[in-house]
């Protein structure tokens, strides 16, 4: 809206500017009727009143370029700047017209006129008539209405704005409904909530019919590809299980020799790594179809985490650490002790794999007023600080991972397990160099709280 008025604003200058020139071009034509008579002033040499606006100037120029008449008489409608006269304004301009100058505008003294000049041949080949034409007062009066044409059209629009408010509003709210009832849509809801057609405007029930359908596809979808993780994992829970233990069986009877004994070992160490991958996928598999359960009971933090290092020593072939605990009195949280195992696990994995051999990795605790901290830390690349949120993400790995092998689940896996125990886990750099992985739980005081 204020673009069309600022078209019309512009629009009406144009054309106004345009008005004055064509209203100059004819009295310059009223002007050349009266030719003949000017140029008997012309051979006289006397000045002489002719019938002219009183908005105008007439000037005769001889062919010498001298002035020879001033063709009017000064009216108190004709603007001169100030501290000029009549003659030396129109001797002033005299010098520089074209002998074909039609309505050419010029500013004098902050005043505005337009200028034109009118061969006279009949009085010389060189001798012309200069017309000057005050416009001041026309530019003050059409600026004025301009000014006014902004005010109201500025009045206009804020008052349509005030107006149109209550309306816009009132019809853009089934808009804002919707978008909150989106908001509220995800993968728990994704196959029971869908948007109401009731009292829908007819505009957007074909929206809101094709969001629904949509919907419909996703949790088709969804529900087809949880199903299939969830029957792939269990198929190949049973023959990676066999696998380990046959390995193990081996191993123990002393069943193989020589090199064979290397292979043995680690067919033995990938069968427990793709275990320990199809677990992480019926994790996932689980908690996306809302069936992942979990068996909350009171934990000491510090004999968890020796069991944990009495679990993992033998397979991290020395380079675990385990420090004492400080001398904060003894906390117990709340949590599941066999899947606060497994991150553990997951942790401890990720940090023999990406940190330097021989280098330690530590296993630790602390407690504060409100929580309790599982560390495992390491001497590797670490992690950057753009990368500690996303590494945590479903298949996504750092950028410190290459060269190392992976899925890119364990760490996701372990952010799941941690948020359904109330807690959480972060990753902070190590003073010496590395990453500290921190499983965070919650110091719990009440009773005990259902299984998730």
């Amino acid at each position: 809206m204020l673009g069309g008025y600022g078209a019309l604003f512009v629009t009406q200058s144009l054309l106004a500017a345009r008005e004055r020139r064509g209203a100059h071009l004819q009295t310059l034509a009223r002007l050349a009727d009266q030719l003949p008579l000017v140029s008997g002033l012309a051979g006289t040499g006397s000045a002489a009143l002719v019938f002219l606006p009183p908005t105008l100037l007439v000037w005769l120029e001889r062919p010498d370029r001298l002035p020879l008449a001033l063709v009017a008489r000064v009216s108190p409608e004709f603007p001169l700047p100030q501290g000029r006269t009549a003659w030396g304004l129109m001797a002033e301009l005299a010098s520089g017209v074209d002998p074909e100058e039609r309505g050419r505008l010029v500013q004098i003294g902050g005043e505005s006129y337009l200028l034109s000049a009118l061969p006279l041949p009949s009085a010389g080949d060189e001798a012309r008539l200069l017309v000057l034409e005050a416009v001041s007062s026309r530019e003050r009066s059409e600026r004025t209405n301009a000014l006014l044409l902004l005010a109201a059209a500025g009045s206009s629009t804020l008052l349509t704005g005030l107006v149109l408010r209550p309306v816009l509003d009132r019809g853009l709210a089934p808009l804002v409904q919707l978008g909150a009832r989106l908001e509220r849509i995800n993968f728990d809801s994704l196959a029971s909530e869908r948007l109401p057609l009731e009292r829908q405007p007819r505009e957007l029930v074909p929206i809101v019919q094709a969001f629904n359908a949509l919907l419909d596809r996703l949790a088709a979808s969804w529900s087809r590809q949880s199903s299939f993780v969830d029957g792939v994992a269990h198929e190949l829970r049973t023959p990676i299980t066999l696998i380990n233990g046959y390995a193990q069986s081996l191993q123990r009877r002393g069943a193989v020799v020589g090199p064979s004994v290397r292979q043995l070992a680690l067919i033995q160490s990938e069968a427990e790594r793709m275990a320990r991958m199809v677990t992480d996928l019926l994790d996932l598999a689980r908690d996306d179809a809302g069936r992942l359960t979990l068996q909350r009971q009171r934990v000491d933090p510090e004999r968890l985490l020796l069991e944990a290092y009495e679990r993992l020593e033998q397979h991290a072939q020395g380079r675990l650490q385990l420090r004492p605990p400080g001398d904060e009195p003894p906390l117990e949280v709340w949590g599941d002790p066999h899947r606060l195992q497994q991150c553990l696990t997951n942790l401890v994995e990720n940090a023999l794999k990406y940190a330097p051999e021989a280098t330690p990795i530590v296993l630790q605790t602390t407690a504060g007023s409100t929580a309790v901290r599982l560390h495992v830390s390491d001497r590797g690349p670490g992690v950057p600080e753009a990368e500690r949120q996303r590494i945590f993400e479903r298949f996504v790995r750092g950028s410190t991972a290459e060269g190392c092998s992976g899925s890119g689940l364990g760490l996701s896996v372990v952010r799941l397990l941690m948020e359904r125990m109330g807690g959480a886990v972060e990753v902070a750099d190590v003073q010496e160099g590395g990453a500290d992985f921190q499983l965070v739980l919650p110091v719990r005081s009440a009773p005990r709280p259902p299984s998730a």
